[in-house]
C-alpha cells in the first residue's frame, strides 16, 4: 500500500511539473511594428569641436538602420540624424516627437555612436569652448520623455566613450517607475573610452539579424540575456572593453530579441573544449595568433573555420585544433592592493583596486582624487607602486578594517596625505563618497576610511585620529582618558593634551 502511494505521488508531481511547464507562458517578443528608432551617429565634426573624426574604418550606422527596417520598424517610426543632421537641437527635438508617439505596449530605442564622455554626448553642433551648453547631457533623457512616453519598454543604446552613463538612466526608472522596462546597452562603462572600431555596432545588427551564433541555448530565439552576453564577450575578448550593460529588474531577461534567419540553425554542440561561436586565439597561415570567432566545424578532419577579428571575411581560414587556444588571462589584480596605473596622458598614478569582474577587469580608485576619473581597467595598465608613488599611501590603518560602510557613516576619511572629519554620501564601485565637515567633497576607498569610535569601543592606550580644537583636521594620538562623552587626547606631536567628543574620535593601528 506504502508503496502504491509512493508510485501515486510520484506520477501526480511528474503531471503536475508537465502541466505547469505546459501552462508557462511564452517569453514576451519584441514587436518591431511597434517600436519607434532614434539613430544619432557622427562621424565627423566641424573644427569648433576640437574633436578627431572616424576615419579608419566601414561605418555600420548605415547597417544598423538598414537592420532596424530589415526587422520590421516601420520607416516613419524610424530617424536617422547622421553626421551634421545630429545636431543638439535635432537630437533633443527628435526624441521627443517619436516618444510622444510610442503610446502603451510600444518600445522606444534611442541609438548614439560618435565621441561621448561621462554624461554626455558629443552631438554636431559640439563647441569645444561651451561643452556643458552645446553637448546633449545623459541627463536629458528623462526630462524629455517624461512628459510624452507612454510605452513600454526603453532600449538605450551607445558606442562611444562613456555610453555606459546611459546605465543612470536605467537606474532612475527602477527608483521611481519600477514598471517600465528600461535597459542600457553600451559599448563602454561611464567611466571608460571605447574602441573606434564599431565592434559594439556590428554585434548588435548580428543580434538583430538572427545569427544563430548568439543563440547559445539552441532555442531558435535570441533572448535580452543573450544579447547581453554576446555583447558583453565581444567587447571583452575583440576589444578588452568593458561593456556596460544594465537592466531594470522589471525587464525580462528572456525577453525576445529575434528569432534566428529563415532556414538558420543553432550552433550544434561538437566535441572537445572549442565550440561554434566561441572567441579564441587562433594562429594564421603565417603562423601569427590573432583573436578569432569559431564559425563552424569540419567533422571529417576536425577542422574549425574561424574569422579573425579586424580582417575581411576572405581572410577566413580553416585550422586545426592545435591552432587555436584559449585567450590568455593577464596576472590577476588583488581587490584592495594598491598599484601604479596608466591613465588616458600616459602617465601613472597610484590608485587602490576596490572591485572586479571575472578578474579580467578592474575598477580603480585614484587615491587623493575626488572620483571623477576613477575607471575600469586591465591588469596590462598596472604595475607595482613605485617610490615615488608609495609616499601617497595612507599613513594610518583603521584599528579593525571595516568591511562595510554604509550612508550617514561618521569617518575619518584621508584626503591626499592629511585626514580629516567626514560622513559618507553615497557607496559605489567599491568607493565611497564623503562630505567632509569643511564641506568639500570627495571619494575615498576603504584604506582610506576609519570609522568613529563607540563610546564602549575606546580604551586608555588606543592610538587614535582625532579632531583638534573642533577643527574638521583630524591628527593622531592616544586615548588618556575617557569621561562621559568625550576622550582626553594626548597629541602625538606633543601638543597638550585636550578633551575631544567621541564621534570626533577614530581608533587606529598603533
Amino acid at each position: 500500500m506504502q508503496y502504491a502511494l509512493r508510485i501515486f505521488w510520484k506520477v501526480a508531481l511528474l503531471m503536475s511539473c508537465l502541466q505547469a511547464h505546459a501552462a508557462a507562458p511564452a517569453p514576451e517578443q519584441w514587436n518591431p511594428a511597434s517600436t519607434f528608432v532614434l539613430v544619432a551617429s557622427i562621424t565627423q565634426w566641424p573644427a569648433q569641436a576640437g574633436l578627431k573624426p572616424f576615419t579608419g574604418e566601414k561605418r555600420r550606422d548605415d547597417d544598423l538602420v538598414a537592420q532596424f527596417k530589415a526587422s520590421g520598424v516601420p520607416a516613419a517610426n524610424l530617424i536617422y540624424l547622421k553626421d551634421s543632421a545630429a545636431t543638439g537641437a535635432g537630437m533633443r527635438d527628435s526624441l521627443r516627437a517619436l516618444a510622444g508617439r510610442a503610446g502603451p505596449g510600444s518600445t522606444l530605442v534611442f541609438y548614439f555612436q560618435g565621441h561621448g564622455g561621462r554624461n554626455r554626448l558629443s552631438c554636431y553642433d559640439t563647441d569645444k569652448d561651451r561643452r556643458k551648453q552645446t553637448e546633449f547631457r545623459v541627463d536629458e533623457i528623462i526630462p524629455i520623455l517624461d512628459p510624452v512616453w507612454r510605452g513600454d519598454r526603453l532600449f538605450l543604446i551607445g558606442d562611444c566613450c562613456g555610453s555606459g552613463s546611459l546605465a543612470s538612466i536605467v537606474r532612475q526608472y527602477e527608483q521611481h517607475r519600477p514598471g517600465v522596462r528600461a535597459a542600457c546597452l553600451a559599448s563602454a562603462t561611464a567611466s571608460n573610452v571605447s574602441t573606434e572600431h564599431w565592434t559594439f555596432t556590428a554585434a548588435l545588427i548580428r543580434i538583430l539579424a538572427g545569427d544563430p551564433l548568439v543563440d547559445r541555448d539552441g532555442d531558435g530565439r535570441i533572448g535580452l540575456g543573450e544579447a547581453a552576453a554576446f555583447l558583453h564577450d565581444q567587447m571583452k575578448y575583440k576589444e578588452n572593453q568593458l561593456a556596460g550593460i544594465a537592466l531594470t529588474p522589471s525587464f525580462e531577461k528572456d525577453f525576445v530579441v529575434s528569432e534566428l534567419a529563415p532556414g538558420a540553425k543553432p550552433p550544434a554542440k561538437i566535441p572537445g573544449p572549442n565550440q561554434i561561436g566561441d572567441i579564441r586565439q587562433a594562429r594564421d597561415f603565417q603562423g601569427n595568433w590573432y583573436t578569432a570567432e569559431i564559425l563552424a566545424w569540419n567533422g571529417g578532419d576536425g577542422t574549425y573555420r574561424v574569422h579573425f577579428s579586424g580582417w575581411d571575411d576572405k581572410w577566413d581560414e580553416w585550422v586545426a585544433a592545435s591552432r587555436l587556444r584559449p585567450i590568455a588571462r593577464a596576472k590577476p589584480l588583488v581587490i584592495g592592493q594598491q598599484y601604479d596605473v596608466q591613465w588616458q596622458d600616459k602617465h601613472w598614478y597610484l590608485g587602490t583596486i576596490t572591485k572586479t569582474v571575472e578578474d579580467w577587469f578592474y575598477f580603480v580608485h585614484y587615491e587623493g582624487e575626488a572620483g571623477d576619473d576613477d575607471e575600469w581597467v586591465t591588469s596590462e595598465r598596472t604595475r607595482p607602486p613605485t617610490a615615488a608613488t608609495a609616499i601617497q599611501r595612507p599613513e594610518f590603518a583603521a584599528l579593525v578594517t571595516p568591511h562595510e560602510l554604509s550612508i550617514g557613516a561618521i569617518v575619518a576619511a584621508q584626503w591626499k596625505s592629511a585626514w580629516y572629519r567626514a560622513r559618507i554620501t553615497e557607496v559605489r564601485d567599491g568607493t565611497y563618497a564623503v562630505r567632509y565637515d569643511d564641506e568639500t567633497s570627495g571619494r575615498v576607498a576603504l584604506p582610506g576610511l576609519v570609522p568613529v569610535a563607540r563610546l564602549n569601543e575606546l580604551l586608555v592606550g588606543d592610538r587614535v585620529l582625532a579632531c583638534w580644537d573642533g577643527q574638521p583636521r583630524m591628527y593622531p594620538g592616544w586615548v588618556g582618558a575617557v569621561s562621559g562623552q568625550n576622550v582626553i587626547v594626548r597629541w602625538e606631536d606633543g601638543t597638550a593634551p585636550t578633551q575631544v567628543p567621541v564621534n570626533a574620535v577614530a581608533r587606529i593601528k598603533p
